[in-house]
């Protein structure tokens, strides 16, 4: 098996590394197809975000944002809208596409004035799946035109996201069954009874073949646990948590099938669970006088490492345990009221490791980004404005963050932000590509990870593949859609033995191959 990684070292400790991108053939090859990045809901990137604040543009979103925007094909951004239209006589609600820029491609109008509040999904074929309040389950076409819509499936207000399977099978869950829809008309198919399943979305194991979700609403007295059942409805394991109440916020899979969430115990005591993929409980993280938000998430780093917010008092925090729950670092924020430093989402990880997150609720409210090692690199004012959603990264290392206010405001203003690094930043140049190129790996020879640089001056589908001196194709690291700029793929080969191999890079008609020696 060939992964691409990076390596990382900690107390001379090789923590678990993590593929940043979890194979999923259904979703929309795109950087960013779910709102919280993938179906393991890690909130992970491939892509460098910005380490700076710098405004690219901001766009009018007059009935806000609550999940959203994903990008599907070509960076084109997809977003529903957050207000109750009803109020000024409207029968119904809008869902936008619009291209990297900002500037409207289609708007579908739906036949309900609530809000289209669940975040999209959009799959390899640019069909684009999202929810309203009041008229259900949409799927849309790439140009904007109905597909179908199930309007058995309303009210899915705490959806970040439309679960998909890699067969194309949507899960849905309403009431007490998780239902199973086919993807080319929206019919019913199949139904896995799932008493007392809490109002979050399902997540995937990485193979696909195991479903992870909450049973027990929060603040009942609902038996509470995490439960596993397989995509054809065969029950796993339930871990009993034995609580008083569990996040409604989405859990995270990481590479070796481990989930993690918040727990609240019945002594008021909260936790960072940490539980095995056969449902034993691996560690249990204290979060002593701390409190957490009941949306938020964890992410977790290509290092393996796993960052998440908490309250102590009046202070906001974002903390990194790495693989075995020892703390990294723990940094303020700031107030959770005259600063916003209240979070209540999803956090987002991009490839460097860097953190982003924005305000809630607060005076102020603000979009931070953080460093791998704990270091507030910017603040971002949010002009009141409050943050509910996942930010999302383009290929171009733009980042997108939508903002709303309360369902009952119509005028929403300089509320869909783009923020990109500038020539002059640091650790991130947009520089102009002229010119297609493909790198000697460096270093080569190497005896267990290797460098393959090179550098496209379109946007154009990009392969980059490894061969044997027989011709045949034995590794491939990049196969997708890329804008142009300048790459650096980590090639860390598993089971090779040693000797020459050659890498190959081929976006439109430009082909170029280089001899490799891998020496163990």
């Amino acid at each position: 098996m060939i992964r691409i990684f990076l390596l990382c070292l900690s107390t001379s400790v090789l923590f678990c590394q993590q593929q940043v991108k979890i194979p999923w053939p259904s979703l929309a090859d795109s950087p960013w197809p779910v709102s919280r990045g993938d179906m393991q809901g890690t909130g992970r990137s491939e892509y460098v975000g910005p380490s700076t604040n710098n405004v690219i543009w901001r766009k009018d979103m007059p009935l806000g944002i609550f999940h959203g925007p994903v990008i599907g094909y070509n960076g084109n951004l997809f977003v529903g809208t957050r207000a109750y239209t009803g109020f000024s006589g409207d029968t119904a609600n809008y869902f936008y596409s619009m291209d990297k820029n900002g500037k409207n491609i289609w708007t579908f109008i739906t036949d309900d004035p609530r809000a289209n509040v669940a975040g999209p999904t959009i799959t390899n074929d640019g069909t684009i799946y999202f929810s309203s309040i009041g008229s259900g389950l949409y799927a849309i076409n790439s140009d904007g035109t109905l597909k179908w819509n199930n309007k058995k499936f309303t009210y899915t207000y705490f959806t970040r996201y439309i679960p998909i399977a890699k067969n194309h099978n949507i899960y849905l869950h309403w009431v007490d069954t998780l239902f199973v829809l086919e993807p080319e008309n929206g019919n019913i198919i199949d139904s896995i009874y799932t008493p007392y399943i809490s109002d979050t979305e399902v997540v995937f194991s990485v193979s696909g073949d195991t479903i992870y979700y909450f049973s027990g609403r929060i603040f009942t007295s609902d038996p509470k646990a995490l439960n596993a059942v397989s995509i054809t409805g065969e029950h796993l394991w339930s871990v009993e948590l034995y609580v008083y109440t569990h996040s409604w916020g989405t859990p995270v899979v990481d590479n070796a099938n481990r989930i993690y969430f918040y727990v609240t115990d019945s002594s008021n005591i909260n936790f960072l669970y940490c539980v095995n993929p056969n449902g034993i409980v691996n560690w249990k993280y204290p979060l002593i006088n701390e409190s957490y938000q009941n949306y938020s998430s964890p992410t977790i780093d290509r290092n393996g490492n796993i960052i998440f917010h908490t309250n102590i008092a009046d202070s906001g925090y974002i903390n990194s345990v790495d693989y075995y729950g020892n703390l990294n670092w723990k940094t303020a924020l700031g107030n959770i009221y005259s600063d916003g430093a209240i979070i209540n989402h999803g956090l987002v990880c991009d490839a460097a490791g860097k953190i982003y997150c924005g305000s809630t609720s607060g005076i102020q409210t603000n979009f931070w980004c953080i460093d791998n090692n704990g270091k507030i690199l910017w603040k971002l004012s949010l002009e009141g404005y409050e943050y509910d959603t996942s930010p999302v990264i383009a290929s171009d290392g733009t980042l997108y963050i939508g903002t709303h206010l309360s369902s009952t405001f119509l005028n929403h203003v300089r509320n869909l932000i783009a923020v990109r690094d500038t020539v002059t930043s640091v650790e991130y140049d947009e520089i102009v590509v002229l010119n297609y190129n493909l790198e000697q790996n460096y270093p080569n020879p190497f005896n267990s990870t290797t460098h393959i640089k090179y550098a496209i001056p379109k946007g154009e589908r990009v392969s980059l593949t490894v061969y044997d001196p027989m011709g045949s194709k034995v590794a491939t690291l990049i196969d997708r859609y890329q804008e142009s700029g300048s790459y650096d793929v980590i090639f860390q080969p598993e089971n090779f033995a040693s000797g020459i191999y050659f890498y190959q890079l081929q976006a439109g008609e430009f082909i170029s191959t280089k001899k490799l020696v891998l020496l163990k």
